[in-house]
């Protein structure tokens, strides 16, 4: 943090402890100028504001003139998971193929492969062969 940041948080502190004090005509009065002021700024930096009126901290999302802005970044997400879901189809189709070329040349007949002695022999073979690897 610079040191004109650092001074900004001090002078907010400041002026925040300075707020309960204040005369409720006096903190009208300044609402008030601060909204005609935020009224004479351009909407671009209006909007960008970080606080509200009411002392409520918001968001300023920029220009809010155009909602079409948001429609088309949701639809351009979409668009992007869509290809994406496709994409990746295209990679699992191609493991599937593997798996089933692999299984058709084998000499060992498809029920052995649905044997419970099998399953546990192929999952022992995987945690010996992870062992060797580390």
């Amino acid at each position: 943090m610079n040191s004109a940041e650092q001074f900004a948080r001090q002078l907010c502190l400041v002026l925040d402890r300075g707020m309960d004090e204040l005369d409720p005509a006096i903190s009208e009065r300044l609402r008030a100028a601060r909204e005609r002021a935020i009224g004479l700024q351009p909407r671009e930096v209006a909007v960008a504001q970080i606080v509200g009126t009411d002392g409520t901290a918001r968001l300023g999302l920029g220009d809010e003139s155009h909602p079409w802005r948001m429609l088309l970044a949701v639809l351009t997400l979409i668009i992007g998971m869509g290809i994406s879901y496709y994409w990746n189809s295209f990679d699992q189709a191609s493991e599937f193929e593997e798996i089933d070329s692999a299984l058709l040349a084998d000499d060992l007949p498809p029920k052995a492969y649905l044997d419970p002695g099998f399953q546990a022999w192929i999952s022992h073979y995987a945690q010996q062969s992870e062992l060797s690897a580390q």
